[in-house]
């Protein structure tokens, strides 16, 4: 009991108890979006290409703007920034809800309203990242950021289990408008988060929000002292990289075909629902681990399990039992179950807290850069040279991801993953 006590001491600090509450109920939410909108696209008479355009179109304006985000979200109240972006997704989401229930919905009007979820996106992720370590003390940041992970995987096993149910039993439309009140439950505790900046961490000083933080500098300054801050850690530009490379050529083809596989060969929604549901189950088991694992070299430990995302689009392109399936997505929610809480302490602890936001703002932008091609391409390319090729290239880069990520020292070194300013012993 005492050491789950221990585990569990980030949330006796009231302002990351909102936080956390907060976005467990936002994640929930946004599974339902992640299962209904490609259904909500054959629904209305889409093709694989037009799942690519619409989950695209998303993504188009935050890699645009994910750099002016960063720069708003370390100069203006993160928690601001973060109550007009859920405003404007809550607005959105409910409009696509409308449209879909109505059955007056085109391919082209959820391209549109994605391109505006992108906008919002492009603020509120910034400013998230730099509003945690003002919402805990520095000796709790990492179980801060493992139990944010694990409600979230345990927010993503419910919520595409349910949007699974939902959307096989009455359509994709009201499951996104369950996605849409969710970022107003988002918004509620946000309006009563009170956040305050803690000493100790790196470089000394608080991680206050304001004009006070960027000065008087124009944007271009403020953008090239993130780019320094972004470049002079050789192990996030690196991990970025193959980040980008996974999104691009493994998630982009996972996302456009594995619904259109769920429907050809298992039982549509369903399996695709219950998929992300194994993920789900196999990300709390990694985010468990994370609350008491604190590895000397954590990125050796997730750039490593990067190899294990080969696993799910193999058994697709086999098509093989369903059960095999569900295994592999638990597999790799292990990875992904440890990959944010060591991933996100690492970078709050060792970049400067008034940079925060801009780096991962050059973060999401590394990321996601190529990411719409990806998704664009994917069903293209499977018309050309036939899904399962294309499934079994993407496994192939998995391997080639984690060879070029393990290759690099500094994401074989160590990381401050302990007390705050020194790495885990």
């Amino acid at each position: 009991m005492a050491s789950l006590g221990y585990s569990l001491a980030a949330l006796g600090e009231p302002e990351f108890r909102k936080l956390f509450i907060g976005q467990a109920t936002s994640v929930v939410g946004s599974m339902f979006r992640v299962v209904a909108l490609p259904f909500a696209v054959l629904a209305i008479g889409g093709t694989a290409t037009d799942i690519g355009i619409v989950e695209a179109a998303g993504l188009i304006p935050l890699i645009v703007l994910v750099l002016l985000g960063g720069v708003w979200a370390d100069r203006l109240p993160r928690r601001t920034v973060m109550l007009v972006a859920d405003g404007g997704r809550t607005v959105l989401q409910l409009i696509a809800a409308a449209l879909l229930v109505a059955g007056v919905a085109h391919v082209w009007q959820l391209a549109a309203l994605q391109v505006g979820m992108g906008v919002c996106e492009a603020f509120f992720g910034p400013a998230y990242t730099g509003l945690v370590p003002e919402v805990v003390s520095p000796p709790r940041l990492q179980q801060a950021n493992a139990l944010q992970g694990l409600v979230s995987s345990g927010a993503i096993t419910l919520g595409a289990f349910l949007a699974g149910m939902l959307v096989a039993a009455i359509g994709p439309g009201w499951a996104i408008g369950i996605d849409g009140l969710s970022y107003l439950a988002s918004a509620w505790f946000l309006l009563r988060l009170r956040p305050s900046a803690f000493l100790g961490r790196p470089g000394g000083k608080p991680a206050v929000d304001g004009f006070a933080t960027a000065g008087g500098r124009a944007f271009f300054r403020d953008l090239a002292d993130g780019w320094r801050e972004f470049t002079s850690h050789t192990w996030i530009w690196v991990m970025v990289a193959g980040a980008a490379l996974f999104l691009f050529a493994i998630d982009g083809p996972i996302q456009v075909l594995g619904p259109i596989v769920a429907r050809d060969v298992y039982d549509g929604a369903r399996t695709w629902g219950l998929t992300s549901a194994a993920m789900g189950l196999g990300q709390i088991a990694g985010g468990l681990l994370s609350l008491r694992w604190r590895p000397r070299r954590p990125m050796h430990v997730i750039a490593a399990g990067m190899s294990l995302t080969a696993l799910p689009e193999a058994l697709l392109a086999l098509e093989a039992p369903v059960w095999m399936l569900y295994g592999a997505m638990a597999i790799i929610g292990v990875e992904w179950g440890l990959y944010d809480p060591f991933w996100l302490t690492c970078m709050q602890r060792e970049v400067a807290p008034s940079m925060i936001s801009r780096v991962s703002s050059y973060d999401y932008l590394g990321v996601l850069a190529f990411y719409p091609a990806g998704l664009a391409l994917a069903g293209p390319l499977a018309d050309a040279f036939g899904r399962s090729t294309v499934l079994w290239v993407s496994a192939g880069v998995a391997i080639v991801v984690s060879v070029f990520q393990l290759a690099w020292r500094d994401v074989r070194a160590p990381h401050a993953m302990g007390a705050a300013g020194g790495p885990a012993a």
